[in-house]
């Protein structure tokens, strides 16, 4: 977050807020987040999402051609 305009801070703390406030059963769940003062960098810690990314389950189903329903 070092370097990042005041706005730009902002915005990344609403998002923060409203992934903590998601609670569906199809998004990954947040779990905390924190600022790492000796990289500079906003840390969000999510879920562990066993099935794998997105991408991988869209790659599997585009060569199988198949559909998830």
């Amino acid at each position: 977050m070092t370097g990042m305009k005041e706005k730009e801070k902002e915005n990344a703390l609403n998002e923060i807020r409203i992934l903590a406030s998601l609670n569906d059963d199809y998004i990954i769940k947040f779990k905390e987040a924190f600022y790492d003062n000796l990289s500079g960098y906003l840390c969000i810690v999510m879920e562990f999402a066993s099935g794998g990314d997105l991408m991988r389950i869209i790659n599997q189903n585009l060569k199988a051609k198949t559909r998830v329903k």
